[in-house]
């Protein structure tokens, strides 16, 4: 028999670095194989993907704001840990998600969903109090369309609910901007890093 050698695969010469296949489209190669089988190299998320996936993953944090929210406030506290614990979740989850620093735009989700949360946060706390009022199970009173209805009437028409109300709001978002600033100061000036 004689020794046959492959056309396809020549060693380089001694010195000489291997020699790497055009890319196709712009698209790198890369190895998949250790015997010379190529393919595309994965190609990196863009700029928007990446901040959707942060922003999506973030928004997690607003029901867990709420829930904690809404049992200080059930316990008569307002208290500025919870909105700083908001902001820290959500830079965290965002980094977590996109797998990047926070960017502008991140910046402005982030600022969104802790505003969303503390408004939430404020009508759940004001729907617990109804609920406590009425004197029904708060599981009984989620599927009642009629606590519902009132708690909509009251929310959007009784103008003595809010008079009673106005300190204790105007003192949760005071707490709220305390709470959050400092983080969201730091995750500002990442953004423009």
């Amino acid at each position: 028999m004689t020794d046959a050698t492959d056309d396809r695969v020549q060693p380089a010469p001694e010195g000489a670095e291997p020699s790497v296949p055009a890319p196709v489209d712009g698209v790198p190669f890369t190895a998949s194989e250790p015997f010379g089988g190529f393919a595309p190299a994965p190609q990196p998320f863009t700029q928007s993907e990446r901040v959707g996936r942060g922003i999506a993953l973030a928004l997690l944090i607003i029901p867990a704001g709420v829930v904690a929210w809404t049992v200080l406030w059930n316990i008569g506290f307002i208290a500025s840990i919870v909105t700083w614990g908001v902001a820290i979740g959500a830079v965290w989850l965002y980094r977590f998600g996109s797998k990047a620093r926070v960017t502008r735009g991140a910046f402005w989700g982030i600022i969104a969903i802790v505003a969303v949360t503390v408004v939430l946060s404020l009508l759940a706390g004001i729907f617990v109090d109804l609920v406590a009022a009425l004197k029904i199970p708060l599981g009984d009173a989620l599927a009642d369309d009629r606590v519902w209805r009132l708690f909509w009437d009251n929310l959007f028409t009784n103008g003595d609910m809010w008079q009673s109300y106005l300190p204790s709001v105007l003192l949760a978002l005071l707490f709220a901007v305390l709470g959050c600033f400092t983080t969201l100061r730091r995750a500002s000036r990442e953004s423009r890093a």
